[in-house]
């Protein structure tokens, strides 16, 4: 009689169904995508730019739902309100779910859906995607508070100089909705095919200082008299300069 049936060693169990597969490593894909195409951190106690993507936005983009572009953006620490806040504090202090629930009001899913994943990009050594865009973004805000600080007073050009070099690369967004980007190389700030050098872009901002000294803000119109570049108007705008 033949035993090779027999003794045949038994299987390990069903064969995998995605072979290759690493959740954590898809995790960490999916925050990287959803944080750069959100631009800015959100925080319900702190202001954010009008023009900042919205998470219906990036969810669109990912072809995912809105809850989950939130999770991976609570996940990476770069959303963040007060009931998001409120069910992690009881979850750290070792409240079941349940009681969450209870304590909250708030269902199952939505108890799940404030809380970060338990592994992913924050097992990585090396300053994740996520990681680069908040101190970018904590950079930005702190440029644009010091321009405020100092606009009317001497020397205030070269806080404005300090923020168009914070907001390099920064996704602007025109009138009609058109993104722009702009770098910068040897004091020139360069579009798609177009400069404007520092010295201009001084000439223009001191003009618009003079004009805030009896106007608060500074409308499109005016901006036109004295600089024809709808792009530096934008930029302009999003500082807070006019």
């Amino acid at each position: 009689m033949d035993d090779t049936k027999h003794n045949k060693k038994p299987g390990r169990g069903r064969p995998k169904k995605k072979p290759g597969y690493n959740r954590e490593t898809q995790i960490d894909e999916l925050i990287g995508s959803a944080v750069a195409l959100f631009g800015e951190p959100f925080d319900d106690r702190d202001e954010r730019s009008e023009n900042a993507s919205s998470i219906e936005a990036v969810a669109k983009a990912m072809c995912i739902t809105p809850v989950k572009v939130r999770k991976l953006l609570i996940t990476a620490d770069y959303f963040t309100t007060e009931i998001s806040r409120e069910v992690q504090r009881l979850h750290k202090m070792e409240m079941t779910i349940n009681e969450i629930m209870a304590k909250t009001g708030l269902k199952q899913a939505s108890v799940y859906s404030y809380l970060p994943y338990k592994k992913g990009a924050y097992n990585l050594q090396e300053p994740t995607l996520y990681a680069e865009q908040t101190r970018l973004f904590r950079r930005r805000k702190k440029a644009c508070e010091s321009l405020a600080e100092h606009m009317g007073f001497d020397g205030a050009e070269e806080y404005l100089w300090d923020a168009i070099l914070a907001f390099e690369n920064y996704p602007f967004r025109d009138e009609n909705g058109i993104r722009f980007r702009y770098t910068i190389s040897n004091e020139m700030i360069l579009f798609d095919g177009k400069t404007i050098g520092r010295g201009e872009m001084v000439k223009v901002f001191l003009l618009v200082q003079k004009i805030r000294i009896e106007k608060k803000n500074v409308s499109k119109a005016e901006f036109e008299k004295y600089c024809d570049e709808p792009e530096l108007y934008v930029i302009f705008t999003r500082l807070g300069v006019c």
